[in-house]
C-alpha cells in the first residue's frame, strides 16, 4: 500500500482518510467568536500571547482558518466525506467541546447554541439513522439536549475530565476519584434513565488494575467480565477510546465502537500476527473474504485486502438475510434484551449502537496531547 503519512488532527484530510479507512471517525467540535463551528480539540489557539486572548470561542472565523482550524462547514463541502457518510454504515461521533471558564459563556447555554447550530447544518444531508451521535464530558449533555429539542443520539463521556486545563496529565489525576466511584453498571443505568442508547468510556473501566478499584465486581473483555459488561450493557453501545492495536480484536468481540489512533492503511495485522480488518461496522467479512485473507502471505495480504474493500457490499447494501444473520448473531452472544426480531428490524434502519465499529481518533488519529 506505499508510505502514508499521518495527516494533522481534525484536519479535512485526516476526516477523509478516516471515514474511507474505517467504519467512521471522531471529531471535535467548538463555536467560534463568530458564531461558526470548527473542529479544533484545544481550548486554545496556536500562536504565542496570553492564552485568555486565544480561546477559540473569541476568535474570528477567518483568524482561526488562517491557524489552520477547518470549519465544519468545509468538511460538509467534502463530496467524499459526505457521500461516504449518507451511503449507510459510517458513523460519525462528535465531540463537544466546552469554553475555558475564561470566556464566561455559561454550559448550558453553550451546549444548547452549539446543537443548534449542528442540527442546522446536518439537517441538509438527511443522514441514516444511527450514523451520528454527539459525546461530551459535560454531566449537562443530557438535559440540554432535552431542553433544546435536540434530535441528535447524545452520550455522556465517564470518567468526568474537565473541560478546561493545559495538561493533560493533570486532567487525569482531577479525574481519578470520579473513576474509583463510578461502575459500568451504575453509568449504564443512569444514562438509560436518561434516555441514552450508548455510553463513552475510557478503557481503563475495561482493562488493567484500575478497573479493580471500583467497588463490587469489574467487568473486562474475557470471561465473567465480559459477560458481566454484556449484562450492564443491554444492548446499549458502548464507544470506547483510546483504543490500542494489541486489544482491538477483544474490544470487537466485545461490540464496542473503539475510538482508534491507528488508521496507519499500512499496517495489515495487529500485534500478534493476524490479518487487521478496519471496517468490521460498516463492511463486515464474509466467511469467504475471511478466510482469503487470513491465508494470504504477507507480500499478497495487502492486494487482497483491496479487492475486499472494492468487492464487499456495505452495510446499507447487505442482502437481508446476511444482515439477519450477523445481528441475530450479535444479539444472542451479546446478551440483547428482548427477542432477535427486534434487533433485526432496527438493523434495516442502520448499524445497531451495540455492533462493533473502529472509528478514527480526531480523523486519523491524535497527532499530539491526547
Amino acid at each position: 500500500m506505499g508510505d502514508w503519512k499521518q495527516p494533522e488532527e481534525n484536519s479535512i484530510e485526516a476526516l477523509q482518510h478516516g471515514m474511507l479507512f474505517g467504519d467512521g471517525v471522531e471529531f471535535d467540535l467548538r463555536v467560534d467568536g463568530d458564531g461558526e463551528l470548527v473542529i479544533f480539540h484545544d481550548e486554545f489557539a496556536p500562536g504565542e500571547g496570553p492564552i485568555g486572548e486565544r480561546c477559540v470561542e473569541n476568535l474570528p472565523t477567518e483568524y482561526l482558518r488562517s491557524a489552520g482550524v477547518p470549519t465544519l462547514s468545509d468538511l460538509l463541502a467534502n463530496r467524499d466525506f459526505t457521500d461516504s457518510w449518507q451511503s449507510g454504515g459510517k458513523t460519525v461521533d462528535i465531540e463537544f467541546k466546552l469554553p475555558h471558564p475564561s470566556t464566561k459563556i455559561g454550559t448550558m447555554e453553550y451546549l444548547e447554541t452549539i446543537m443548534g447550530k449542528l442540527e442546522a447544518s446536518l439537517e441538509p444531508l438527511e443522514l441514516p439513522d444511527r450514523s451520528v451521535v454527539v459525546s461530551c464530558f459535560s454531566p449537562k449533555i443530557g438535559e440540554a439536549a432535552k431542553s433544546s429539542g435536540f434530535g441528535i443520539p447524545v452520550i455522556r463521556l465517564m470518567p468526568h475530565i474537565r473541560a478546561w486545563g493545559r495538561f493533560w496529565r493533570l486532567k487525569r489525576v482531577v479525574a481519578v476519584p470520579h473513576f474509583a466511584r463510578t461502575t459500568v453498571k451504575g453509568i449504564t443505568r443512569s444514562l438509560r434513565k436518561e434516555g441514552m442508547e450508548s455510553i463513552g468510556m475510557a478503557l481503563d473501566y475495561l482493562v488493567g488494575w484500575p478497573r479493580f478499584i471500583h467497588p463490587g465486581l469489574p467487568v473486562g473483555l474475557r470471561g465473567k467480565g465480559l459477560k458481566r459488561f454484556f449484562e450492564a450493557r443491554q444492548g446499549m453501545g458502548a464507544f470506547v477510546w483510546s483504543a490500542p492495536l494489541k486489544h482491538e480484536d477483544a474490544l470487537v468481540n466485545a461490540g464496542i465502537s473503539l475510538v482508534s489512533d491507528n488508521m496507519d492503511p499500512t499496517v495489515l495485522v495487529k500485534p500478534d500476527g493476524t490479518p487487521r480488518w478496519p471496517r468490521p461496522g460498516s463492511q463486515p467479512l464474509d466467511e469467504e473474504w475471511s478466510k482469503k485473507i487470513s491465508e494470504a502471505g504477507p507480500l499478497e495480504r495487502g492486494d487482497i485486502m483491496d479487492e475486499a474493500f472494492s468487492s464487499l457490499p456495505m452495510w446499507g447494501d447487505i442482502e437481508s438475510e446476511r444482515k439477519r444473520s450477523i445481528v441475530e448473531e450479535q444479539a444472542t452472544r451479546m446478551l440483547w434484551p428482548g427477542s432477535t426480531e427486534k434487533w433485526v428490524k432496527l438493523a434495516d434502519d442502520g448499524l445497531p449502537w451495540g455492533s462493533p465499529r473502529i472509528i478514527g481518533h480526531r480523523g486519523a488519529g491524535s497527532t499530539h496531547g491526547v
